[in-house]
């Protein structure tokens, strides 16, 4: 058997050749790729590695504290832990910390939102009239989000300035007054005037709105050059000396507040290492005052927000009449009726009254603080779903009650109409308010003093790729999405303002110790969180050295442990990394259109993911190189067992069996793949070296049993076809009553004829080519469709653009090969037809016409494994990804246009060798 096989193998070198080829390139390919491979495997695990751990591992929320996107997408929202107030016990605390295997159990109470107001006063000493009094009006509009919301003021604000002193009279004020109703101006001859008599007037809280920018009647107040406020005291000339004159301008400030443990934040996130001016938390400081709560505050605001300003000053005649006793109802009409001239135009940015607050909060005077009555906790932003990656943001709408504080009712010195909202509060509001009072059945008032400040830019960085939005310092980032958002914005990020109920929100600015958090809890009218204060508790597990099997079993043995203890909600966010996802904000109240913003929520446990699936795409298409292969050979085989029909019939007539026609014709195809094999070794370095990819190594010899097993695979078929072969049959084929006739027209006709008369072997090259493209269309789906989206984060887009050269070779190999399987699909046609074709050269028919056949059967082979291809790739990429970009159906289309393009090229050599027939050699056997 041997020396026939050798002899058959001999006999048919053409053959034998083109089944050597095709299993050379597949097995040299496979082997090179795979390498490829590898070595992205391993690039694959070094880059997840780099980005593997964050700021912790294990994240513990209260139970139900998930959104119905988490829930359903696995997404969670930039400053998602801004909006968790309360669930989590103490007792829950201690018993995490006691978990074998936790190095830092680090909690976080969100206590919520507070507000606190400042303000600066603006030098205006060079504005007045040269007489002793000035009335100035201040016009002023609020800017926010890049300066698409501006926000006016319906009323001005009145400054009434006097080189005259002002002293202060409380006595004859009722409880409640402010310092314009005690304030009296000392004229010459030491008659006093009373300043409320023409300043008097109030806000009827009743009837007013909360917002100060909606306010029914202006704001007003005095300054005295001689002695400030009234006193003559430091405090009450605010930063300016005698003989100057100012104008107060302010601007609120929401912080969320929250409570951390001071050791453990110092330990978890570096906190400590980034104080710049005061002191850092203590866990149970002593409290000389038992009603201050100790604040650290951030430096900076996140906060985009500006007033642009006016000044106007009005006729001499308007102080006068504050003089003379003009009663207040006489003097608004005439404030009314004259604006005045306008004297100057500023800006004050939000940067310069954040830095006053904080020194003002700072260096509080005796008698002076800052008191904590009220704050609110604020639900998350509802959503839309519009797409797999596209939400919008729904607006809602607090009533005005959630803005009131009793507080201020009696207390002097302040408005008995203090504002109770934010001026950007008046815009558009995404959040649902819960205001929380602090009662007052305590003795003294709960205040509050920032004792230190911390910059978050100092905190310890980590990767951009595992950036975890649920970080506690972390400022929203919201990018343009789009284009026309992109112009809208200037290219520049929307930020966060003065709006609590706003779209973005400000991590926690202002923190303090737990104790403090026990303390607010309990003061709260009726102790929502007293129970549960704590939002979230952040875990970094011990040992973990990266994505190894055995960190990754410590992370998950320790997220079980928790949840054994607590029985609340684990989250393992070690491998978490932003994902993108577009966000439709509709337009604002004032003058802000509506934006596409681009938002990077957290996709959770990502790397996991990764990890499990570095090579998995890599590994369908070096499958589908091998089927392709396969199908070659496997439709080679066929064509020589259909060439040997007559031989193997005669050999079963001399008595072989049908397991040794199995085996001949196995052993046959069997040595080409054994040879096979050994060239592929044999070009695996220089092919390696060539394509700059590492030497394959002892790897190179699992060509040769891959190639092997491949031939042997492809030829189990045809050599079982060849074994049920009947003898007499074989030698003498049967008659056969012919079909009914049917006669093809043209060109076109004829091709499709011959390529229905052998369906088997038409379809054995289409599926070659419908392999490639295949692969090819859900790998252009992947690479500009999604842009690597399939993993769905910015660690996944990384990892995807490190995995496309392989890729694409693979792809390449399988062209190759399917180019190959085509060309031997319309070979063999050729050699079985070539009567038939040299009757109709023959009858008239011009070797142009014949050449135009056999390009047309290849067309028709490319034609049909593209339109199979594309649509098992069009399927395979919605299937992957949830969508189907225009960028997909155009790659589907390229690669359907490269399958048909390539098996018409196939044709060229079969062409050509129509055109050669000997006919009258050919007519003459028959």
């Amino acid at each position: 058997m041997t020396r026939l096989v050798w002899a058959q193998l001999r006999h048919r070198l053409v053959r034998a050749l083109v089944l050597l080829l095709g299993i050379v390139v597949a097995a040299t390919g496979f082997t090179v790729l795979t390498g490829t491979a590898e070595t992205q495997r391993l690039e694959i695990i070094g880059t997840v590695g780099e980005n593997f751990r964050a700021q912790y591992d294990i994240l513990v929320r209260p139970e139900n504290s998930a959104t119905a996107i988490e829930r359903s997408q696995g997404l969670v929202r930039a400053n998602y832990l801004s909006g968790i107030f309360g669930g989590i016990t103490f007792d829950q605390y201690e018993r995490i910390k006691r978990v074998n295997g936790v190095e830092v159990a680090a909690p976080i109470g969100m206590i919520g939102h507070v507000v606190h107001t400042a303000g600066v006063r603006v030098d205006v000493t060079d504005l007045l009239h040269e007489g002793d009094r000035t009335m100035l009006r201040v016009e002023r509009t609020r800017v926010t989000d890049r300066g698409l919301t501006r926000i006016p003021f319906l009323q001005p604000q009145y400054e009434y300035v006097t080189r005259r002193p002002v002293t202060l009279d409380f006595t004859e004020v009722a409880d409640g007054g402010e310092f314009v109703e005690a304030a009296e101006e000392e004229l010459p001859g030491g008659r006093r005037v009373r300043l409320a008599t023409s300043l008097g007037w109030s806000q009827d809280p009743a009837r007013t709105s909360p917002f100060p920018s909606e306010r029914m009647l202006p704001d007003r107040g005095y300054w005295s050059t001689r002695t400030g406020l009234g006193d003559g005291g430091g405090y009450f000339w605010n930063g300016l000396k005698p003989g100057q004159a100012g104008v107060p301008l302010y601007q609120e400030f929401p912080f969320v507040l929250a409570a951390v443990d001071p050791d453990a934040e110092a330990r978890l996130a570096g906190l400590a290492g980034a104080m710049v001016e005061g002191r850092y938390l203590t866990a149970k400081a002593a409290r000389d005052d038992p009603n201050e709560i100790p604040l650290i505050a951030a430096s900076v605001p996140y906060a985009d927000q500006r007033d642009e300003v006016v000044i106007r000053r009005l006729p001499a005649e308007a102080a006068e009449k504050v003089t003379e006793g003009v009663p207040a109802k006489r003097l608004l009409p005439y404030l009314a009726a004259n604006r005045g001239e306008e004297v100057r135009r500023l800006t004050l940015d939000a940067g310069q009254v954040y830095e006053s607050m904080l020194d003002r909060w700072s260096d509080l005077s005796d008698g002076h603080y800052v008191p904590l009555t009220r704050y609110w906790a604020s639900g998350p932003v509802e959503y839309r779903q519009r797409g797999a990656r596209e939400l919008a943001a729904l607006p809602v709408r607090n009533g005005s009650g959630v803005w009131k504080d009793p507080w201020f009712s009696g207390v002097a010195g302040v408005a008995k109409d203090f504002p109770g909202a934010t001026v950007g509060a008046s815009d558009t509001q995404f959040r649902t308010l819960n205001r929380r009072a602090i009662s007052r059945r305590y003795t003294g008032d709960l205040k509050s003093r920032v004792v230190g400040r911390f910059d978050p830019a100092r905190l310890p960085g980590f990767s951009e790729l595992t950036r975890l939005p649920m970080e506690t310092y972390n400022p929203p980032v919201a990018t343009p999405g789009d284009g026309r958002t992109a112009a809208l914005l200037g290219g520049r990020a929307l930020l966060p303002n003065d709006n609590v109920a706003g779209y973005l929100q400000t991590p926690p600015l202002l923190l303090t110790s737990l104790q403090w958090l026990e303390e607010i809890a309990e003061r709260t009218e009726g102790r929502p969180a007293a129970r549960a204060p704590l939002s979230v508790i952040r875990v970094r597990v011990d040992g973990v050295t990266g994505p190894d099997p055995v960190s990754r079993e410590r992370i998950s043995q320790v997220a079980r442990d928790i949840v054994a203890a607590t029985g609340l909600k684990v989250d393992i966010t070690v491998g978490s990394s932003p994902s993108p996802m577009t966000v439709d904000l509709p337009a604002g109240s004032f003058g802000r259109p509506a934006l596409t913003l681009r938002e990077d929520w957290v996709n959770k446990n990502v790397a996991y993911r990764i990890l499990n699936a570095a090579d998995r795409k890599s590994l369908v298409l070096f499958v589908l190189v091998l089927a392709v292969c396969g199908l070659f050979v496997l439709n080679g085989a066929a064509a020589t067992v259909r060439a040997r029909r007559s031989e193997l019939g005669v050999l079963a007539c001399l008595g072989w069996s049908r397991p040794k026609l199995f085996g001949t014709v196995l052993c046959e195809v069997g040595a080409i793949g054994l040879l096979a094999g050994l060239l592929s070794v044999a070009l695996a370095w220089p092919v390696a070296l060539w394509s700059g990819v590492a030497p394959p190594g002892q790897r190179a010899w699992l060509a040769v049993p891959a190639a092997v097993m491949l031939a042997l695979s492809a030829g189990l078929l045809p050599a079982w076809q060849a074994s049920r072969v009947p003898p007499a049959e074989a030698v003498r084929p049967a008659v056969r009553l012919p079909r009914r006739a049917r006669s093809p027209r043209g060109v076109a006709g004829l091709a499709v004829s011959g390529l229905t008369r052998s369906p088997g072997r038409t379809l054995l090259g289409a599926a070659t080519l419908a392999a490639a493209v295949f692969g090819l269309t859900v790998l252009l789906g992947v690479t500009y469709g999604f842009r690597g989206r399939v993993v769905g984060s910015l660690l996944g887009d990384a990892i995807v653009v490190q995995a496309r050269s392989a890729d694409y070779a693979a792809v390449a190999v399988m062209f190759g090969l399917a180019v190959l399987a085509v060309a031997d699909v319309l070979y063999l046609g050729v050699r079985e037809r070539d009567t038939e074709l040299a009757a109709l050269r023959a009858s008239g028919w011009s070797e142009g016409s014949l050449a135009r056949l056999i390009v047309l059967e290849g067309a028709g082979i490319g034609l049909l494994g593209a339109l199979a291809g594309v649509l098992g790739g069009v399927t395979a990429a919605f299937a992957l990804a949830g969508d189907l970009p225009s960028a997909v159906v155009v790659g589907a289309a390229v690669a359907a246009v490269v399958a048909v393009t390539l098996a018409a090229l196939a044709s060229a050599v079969p062409a050509l060798l129509v055109q050669r027939l000997p006919l009258a050699l050919i007519l003459t056997r028959e």
